[in-house]
């Protein structure tokens, strides 16, 4: 039977070349950023190096793997399947590759949308995908909150969500209720 790592590396290894690129950034950024803040390193880089790993499935492999693992597919993954590629990663890392850390596979699972009682593993990934060089170079606005990442999280977390919901409703889209929790959250704490 071939490894965690083995399973994970054949999965990678078939993705597109500027999805693996922004993988590996967003892995480098996510080891960065943990150790900075004390965050468990090795957790936060395999969460990073595995949460897009079924980013670029087509919106009927994404419903079909969804319906077999038995994710919830509610308006908003209808509308936009793609959105479900963190949920299916982790069901995926779960049942096929054997990973049991739970820290791992909350993070991977929401990293799209965050989540209301999101830890420091999901923290880290979560700003890692979004401040990756390679974002942050095709949006430079992005710059100050990946400078901001390095000495407060918690406030770039809360400045990278407030900015994404803003960009959501401008362009008419529903908004995860999830985010909108986590932001309260970050705002109360």
């Amino acid at each position: 039977m071939p490894s965690t790592e083995a399973v994970i590396a054949k999965r990678f290894n078939n993705l597109l070349r500027p999805l693996q690129v922004h993988i590996n950034r967003a892995t480098v950024l996510a080891g960065e950023l943990a150790a900075m803040h004390g965050v468990d390193v090795e957790a936060c880089e395999l969460a990073a190096s595995t949460h897009d790993l079924f980013r670029s499935e087509p919106d009927f492999a994404q419903i079909s793997a969804a319906e077999k693992y038995g994710i919830p597919i509610g308006d908003i993954e209808t509308a936009t399947p793609m959105l479900l590629h963190g949920p299916i990663a982790a069901a995926w890392l779960e049942n096929e590759a054997g990973l049991t850390d739970s820290r791992v596979l909350q993070a991977v699972r929401w990293h799209t949308f965050g989540w209301p009682e999101i830890d420091d593993v999901g923290k880290i990934l979560y700003l890692a995908d979004k401040l990756e060089p390679g974002k942050v170079n095709a949006d430079p606005s992005l710059e100050p909150i990946r400078n901001m990442a390095e000495s407060h999280p918690d406030q770039a977390l809360l400045k990278l969500l407030q900015m994404r919901c803003d960009a959501h409703l401008e362009r008419e889209l529903e908004v995860h209720p999830f985010t909108l929790a986590l932001i309260e959250n970050l705002k109360s704490s």
